[in-house]
């Protein structure tokens, strides 16, 4: 029995001293460890990220070049830092973006802008819930900026917490009486089962804004409440919507460090809210790595012909048309074989009237490409405008043929038809027309034109209170309902 316990107190002791060691080993590991994430901390604020500095794209590793130049030169700056994260957040580096946003936070924990920035790539991810707690973080450095509220209300929806998203659109009323605001305040109450309470929203900023996204919750809205045909009317005019942004000052900053291919973009987007001077001094920038005169080359053409092209437009638009002439010319006289250049110069000539050399243009773009619906659709356009109408209406079918369908060539083919008084075959383009595309006004208004032309009055003043709840122009209506009152005379 003694040797049983001596035994015993041997194997005891011996446990007790392979926990002693195995507790020693795991100090020490914990201490390395803790050593190395010290030293991992330190690197990731110390170093700045290499990204996208062996792109192809002069104009984009010169900049980012350049900014990760700054970046290592001012290692302790958070604003510096932060800057080169925008530059790779805007051409699409969003990994470097990510973990750059996150040193210059780690650099300069008070600028709203590093979790704000990161929180928003993050949620882009589909990442609701991480993106909301760094979003956290943005709001504690300023909770007076009511685009953050807004991001954070559609997250919240987003994970299905109503509530607390309601709070977040509240907040962000409160600082900025908003139309993006009103919105998320009307999606909380449709996903609330409050369809009458959105809809009181909903109507007066659909009116308001004529967002077809707007009207799409409107129309959802309004389904649910049995309002068949007031729904069917807002679904129309909510076709193909897309969840509208909001303005977004700070957001906004990064686009001063867009470069490269993602540039394009940029200048179609200033192009659409007319801001075409922002767009010229972007498209000029890009020129200088892609001359004109690689236009005439076989590597460089596209880039290049493809600037010069774009150039020629904004100079167009910007109100310079002689300019934009000469700019196209040059382009012709260096590769006549682009097609964008005849499409280009036809549209300048088509502006100043002079529909016979913008036809000579298009005829050489049909020759250059003949299965191209659109160059046969601008040519439609030129034979109307020089009132050749049977000619017109072959192109437009040629264009119909090779682009089925689109609403734009049978409304052409509808008004060529109505000036050759054909007007039976004009109400069935108009009818198609409103098919395809049912919110369209002006294909409303010249459906009863044409309906009262071949004596179906009733139905003409069915399709006119159509085209006027669809918004169509006031004097476009009054043409209309003169014409219909005429023909109910002449009847």
């Amino acid at each position: 029995m003694l040797n049983e316990v001596k035994d015993l107190n041997v194997r005891q002791l011996e446990i007790l001293r392979l926990r002693l060691r195995m507790t020693g080993l795991v100090i020490l590991l914990t201490t390395l460890a803790l050593a190395a994430c010290s030293k991992l901390d330190s690197y990731f604020i110390d170093e700045p990220i290499a990204a996208g500095i062996d792109s192809r794209d002069k104009d984009v590793t010169e900049y980012l070049q350049k900014m990760l130049q700054s970046a290592r030169a001012m290692q302790k700056s958070g604003l510096v830092r932060g800057r080169l994260g925008m530059a790779y957040d805007v051409n699409g580096l969003r990994d470097a973006a990510l973990v750059t946003y996150q040193q210059a936070e780690s650099l300069d924990p008070d600028d709203f802008r590093w979790p704000y920035f990161r929180a928003r790539l993050i949620a882009e991810y589909g990442e609701y819930e991480q993106a909301l707690e760094i979003l956290s973080r943005a709001l504690a450095i300023d909770a007076d900026y009511a685009p953050a509220w807004l991001l954070q209300g559609t997250w919240l929806l987003e994970l299905g917490r109503t509530d607390a998203a309601g709070i977040a659109f509240d907040q962000a009323f409160n600082l900025e009486a908003s139309a993006a605001a009103t919105l998320g305040r009307a999606q909380v109450m449709m996903a609330r089962g409050q369809h009458q309470q959105a809809t009181e929203l909903l109507e007066p900023l659909a009116t308001a804004t004529k967002h077809p996204y707007v009207y799409r919750k409107l129309g959802e809205a309004l389904r649910v409440l049995g309002r068949t045909e007031a729904a069917r009317d807002a679904m129309v005019r909510g076709k193909d919507a897309v969840a509208p942004s909001w303005p977004d000052e700070r957001r906004d900053q990064r686009s001063a460090h867009i470069r490269g291919y993602a540039s394009y973009e940029q200048v179609q987007q200033l192009f659409s809210s007319g801001q075409v001077q922002e767009a010229l001094v972007i498209l000029e920038r890009l020129q200088r790595y892609h001359p004109q005169e690689a236009c005439g080359g076989e590597d460089e053409f596209f880039l290049a012909c493809n600037l010069l092209n774009s150039i020629s437009i904004a100079y167009d638009r910007s109100g310079f048309p002689s300019r934009a002439l000469e700019t196209v010319q040059q382009g012709l006289a260096i590769n006549a074989e682009f097609i964008p250049f005849h499409f280009t110069i036809a549209n300048l000539y088509g502006n100043q009237l002079d529909f016979e050399k913008a036809l000579l243009h298009i005829e050489r773009a049909i020759e250059l490409n003949p299965s191209r619906g659109y160059a046969y659709e601008q040519k439609g356009k030129m034979l109307f405008g020089l009132t050749r109408y049977e000619a017109a209406k072959v192109a437009f079918e040629t264009a119909l043929w090779l682009q089925p369908e689109k609403p734009e060539n049978l409304f052409y083919l509808g008004l060529t038809d109505v000036e050759l008084k054909n007007w039976a075959d004009a109400v069935q383009w108009f009818e198609q027309v409103i098919r395809l595309d049912p919110g369209f006004a002006l294909g409303h208004v010249f459906l009863a034109r044409t309906l009262g032309e071949v004596g179906r009055l009733e139905e003409a003043r069915r399709v006119q209170d159509d085209a006027r709840r669809f918004g169509a122009d006031p004097s476009e209506l009054r043409e209309t309902e003169i014409r219909l009152r005429e023909l109910e005379a002449n009847r």
